[in-house]
């Protein structure tokens, strides 16, 4: 080789757990909150790792309780008042 070193940039968020994950991930964590219910307004304030957080827990719990409890969370987490 001619000595160049090729470097590939990929945005990429850092968890909580020290980890790092591609940006998609942060942008599909957040159409999820969105579906269901997040206010888009509340989820440009939370940080990408918790929107990750979040979006997992929320694929975690029974279809039928999902708003709810994205609703309490995001209220727990200090990201809403209501």
């Amino acid at each position: 080789m001619s000595g160049h070193l090729c470097v590939w940039r990929v945005n990429h968020v850092q968890l909580k757990q020290g980890g790092f994950v591609d940006e998609s991930i942060s942008v599909d964590a957040k159409r999820i909150l969105l579906r269901y219910g997040a206010p888009i307004a509340v989820l440009d304030k939370v940080p990408d790792a918790a929107r990750i957080e979040l979006a997992r827990t929320i694929a975690r719990t029974p279809l039928a309780e999902r708003t709810k409890e994205l609703k309490r969370l995001l209220k727990e987490g200090g990201f809403t008042q209501d």
